[in-house]
Formats: structure tokens, C-alpha cells, sequence
């Protein structure tokens, strides 16, 4: 079976990709991961072959010269919104509209990635497609070829829920309205192919979800619900790793996509880090580079690192203070590690720091009640209250218990039988 995995240039997507592409691989399917050209090194960095389609993204360029009002984040319209208050059919309609538009999903994947994706899909005839959830290139070069497909999530699945959501309100509606933004959207994109739109494309024949099930919103689709496994690139163990600490050790980071995309911007600052733990008795490991660091002096029981694989750091950690990102987050659940939650605003970084805490596997703090002393206070009670360990442990095992990669592989394949078959069937399916 040929499978071709696609996502946008940000190695966060990408990374939770891999466990699943590898075990395809591994079974004996053949495996490439299409991506724009910016993110083709860190795609053969994973020992998969890469393609290059597209035009290069420079995310992080493009979104520092625009003005706020012309990024999705200054429109007004949050896909994570959940306030049943806010939620009216116009704030959903419109939500979805400025996804679907230059400001967002046209943003991150240009014309001439879809182009591309379907002309080699074309000619080389994967049998399914796998794509990242905002990563429309994939469901269309899908239908192009023929080929089934499915989506990989990342964090909570806001987009299915939205859908959902306004396909509900719509038909509340007096009148009948037949108006569709997403619709409108990708229709166009399809037509250029010779294809016809259906919800398909939109949610994918199925997603695999590897975020615990109590993450999960009730959306009536087909999940298919497969561990999570850390990737956090191409790693060296360190050395000092080797040993148990001294004392107990606190994991710091703003993750992948704060460091990548964001130019360094985080949801917490260095100097508050370092205010808040200068005296405690513990290590801690704070993964900064250059420009996540400012002028404080570092303490003593601060160990700078440009980088270590969370994998292998979170195992001897007594807790991670981070920002909320599905890789992060993922990676300590899997390690039972207590996490204490300084949300970004870029997803949905608050409501997965809800969830947790709601769990009982952490604690959030919101942005604007950051401080030196309120950081003190949380890693504390994090770290003296033993039932936030005995949370995190549970929650462990139970994601133990979750299909492996491993096992996904035989659902992924049923479900390009039955694609067969029913294409098969119906021959003139477009």
C-alpha cells in the first residue's frame, strides 16, 4: 500500500505525525511525507523520504511583518471559543469564514501547494492520504486521485466541533439558509480538479486522535484513537541525564512553535522564571535559546539548555511548567509528570490547561495573573500536593492502555478496503 502523510511547514504538526507514518513504514507500506519546502530537512531528519510542494511558507517572517488586524488572531473569531454565550450562528458562520480565508487556512498553504499535491498524487497513486487537520492540500489531492484519507489531530478537535456546531445552527434557522463559508471556500479548490464537495473533505473519512478521550468533544464521526508517542526530533541523550537528580527536577519549556514560529515570544518570561524559583531547592531545566532569554542573571539551580528531547528529560522530572502545546503536553502524560500550565494564545492552549486541571493532573495559570510570586506559588503546590502525581500516574496508565501505533495500522487499512471496495462499487464516485 502506498500512504502519503502531508502537513504545513511547523515541525510541531509534523513531529506528531511520525510514530503513525513509521509504523505504516514499518509494516511493509511504502511512506512519503509531502510538506513545503522549508520543512523538507526535518522531514528526512525523521528517516522518511520527503517531498517538496509548494512554495516555501516562512511563517515566521510573514507573521512578524503583518499587522494584527490582518492575522487571524486580531479578527475577533477564536476556533477554540466555547462560551455557549458567544457561540450564536453569526460568531460560529463568521468564525468559520475568517478560518477560511487568507488570514488563516489559505495562509499557512499556498495555491501552488495544492497544485502540486495533486499532480503528484496523480501520477503516483497513494492509496491514502493522511493529513494534518488544517492541512486542506491533503483531503483535496485525496479526491483528486482517488485515494481515502483521514486527518491527525492536534489538541482538541475545535474544527470538527465548530463544523458540527454550525451544521446544527444552521438548520435552527428560520428560512432554510443554504449558506456554507467552508463550503464556499473549498468547493472552488475541488473544481479546479474536476471534484465535488462533500463533508469528507472537511473531517476527513476518520481521524486518528491520540489525546486521552476525555479531550475528545462529542462530535459524531469516526475517531480512531492511537497513543500518543513522543518525537521530538533528531536527539542526543545527554550525558548528564544518565544520573538520577539530586534534587527535584523541574522541566521548563515554551515548545516548538513558540521557539519556531514566534520568534522566541512565549506566554512566560525568563526573568519571571528565575524570580520565581531562584531560592526553591530544586533543579530546574529550562530549554532557551538566545531569544528566549534576557538580560536576567541565571541562578544557580537553573540549567540552560538550547535544547533536550522532553522524551527523555520528562522520566526524571518532578514537574513541567510549559505553555500548553499538544507535543508538550502529550510527552508528560505519557511520563505521569504533574504540569502546572502558563497558556499561549495561539490554539487552544487554555482549554487543553483546563481539561488538565479539571483531571487533576495540573494546575493553570492565566497570562494575566503571571507573576514571579504567583509561578512560586503554583510549582509549590504542584510539587508538595502528592495527589497531582497520583492523578498524573492514572492517567498514565490508562493511556498505556490506548492502540499503538502498531495497531492503528490494521484500521487504517480496513478503511482503505472498504474505500476500495465502495469505490469499486461506484465507479464514477469523483
Amino acid at each position: 500500500m502506498r500512504v502519503l502523510f502531508t502537513q504545513h511547514a511547523a515541525n510541531a504538526h509534523l513531529f506528531l505525525m511520525v510514530p503513525i507514518a513509521w509504523a505504516m513504514k514499518a509494516a511493509g507500506h511504502e511512506v512519503i511525507v509531502a510538506g513545503q519546502p522549508d520543512i523538507v530537512d526535518a522531514i528526512t531528519q525523521t528517516g522518511l523520504t520527503a517531498l517538496s510542494v509548494g512554495g516555501t511558507a516562512d511563517m515566521a517572517e510573514r507573521l512578524a511583518e503583518l499587522p494584527m488586524d490582518r492575522q487571524i488572531y486580531g479578527s475577533g473569531f477564536d476556533i477554540a471559543e466555547e462560551r455557549p454565550e458567544v457561540l450564536t450562528y453569526e460568531y460560529v458562520r463568521d468564525c468559520l469564514a475568517a478560518f477560511c480565508s487568507p488570514l488563516a487556512l489559505d495562509f499557512i498553504t499556498d495555491e501552488a501547494m495544492y497544485d502540486d499535491l495533486v499532480a503528484f498524487c496523480r501520477a503516483w497513486q497513494p492509496d491514502l492520504v493522511v493529513w494534518d487537520a488544517i492541512t486542506f492540500p491533503g483531503p483535496v489531492a485525496a479526491r483528486a486521485c482517488g485515494a481515502a484519507q483521514v486527518r491527525t489531530t492536534f489538541g482538541r478537535d475545535h474544527w470538527a466541533r465548530m463544523r458540527s456546531l454550525f451544521l446544527r445552527l444552521r438548520g435552527q434557522q428560520p428560512g432554510e439558509p443554504r449558506e456554507d463559508p467552508v463550503a464556499d471556500w473549498i468547493t472552488p479548490k475541488l473544481a479546479k480538479y474536476g471534484c465535488d464537495f462533500d463533508e469528507e473533505v472537511i473531517l476527513g473519512q476518520a481521524t486518528i486522535d491520540s489525546m486521552p478521550a476525555w479531550l475528545r468533544f462529542p462530535v459524531e464521526h469516526d475517531y480512531l484513537p492511537i497513543r500518543f508517542v513522543p518525537h521530538n526530533g533528531p536527539a542526543t541523550f545527554p550525558a548528564w541525564l544518565k544520573d538520577a537528580p539530586a534534587r527535584r527536577r523541574i522541566c521548563f519549556t515554551l515548545g516548538v512553535s513558540g521557539r519556531e514560529v514566534w520568534g522566541g515570544r512565549g506566554s512566560v518570561r525568563a526573568s519571571e522564571l528565575f524570580e520565581a524559583v531562584a531560592d526553591l531547592d530544586v533543579e530546574v531545566v529550562a530549554t532557551l535559546n538566545a531569544n528566549q532569554l534576557d538580560d536576567t542573571k541565571v541562578p544557580d539551580n537553573v540549567r540552560i539548555v538550547d535544547f533536550v528531547p522532553l522524551n527523555s528529560l520528562l522520566p526524571g522530572c518532578s514537574a513541567v511548567v510549559h505553555h500548553g502545546g499538544t507535543g508538550t503536553t502529550g510527552t508528560a502524560l505519557v511520563h505521569g509528570v504533574p504540569q502546572l500550565i502558563i497558556p499561549a494564545q495561539l490554539y487552544d492552549e487554555g482549554g487543553m490547561a483546563q481539561q488538565l486541571a479539571r483531571q487533576g493532573v495540573g494546575l493553570l495559570i492565566e497570562p494575566d495573573e503571571l507573576s514571579a510570586a504567583t509561578l512560586r506559588a503554583g510549582l509549590l503546590r504542584l510539587l508538595d500536593d502528592q495527589t497531582f502525581r497520583e492523578s498524573a500516574t492514572r492517567i498514565q496508565r490508562d493511556m498505556a492502555q490506548t492502540p499503538t501505533p502498531h495497531d492503528g495500522v490494521r484500521d487504517l487499512e480496513e478503511l482503505v478496503a472498504r474505500h476500495q471496495a465502495a469505490r469499486a462499487a461506484s465507479p464514477t464516485r469523483r
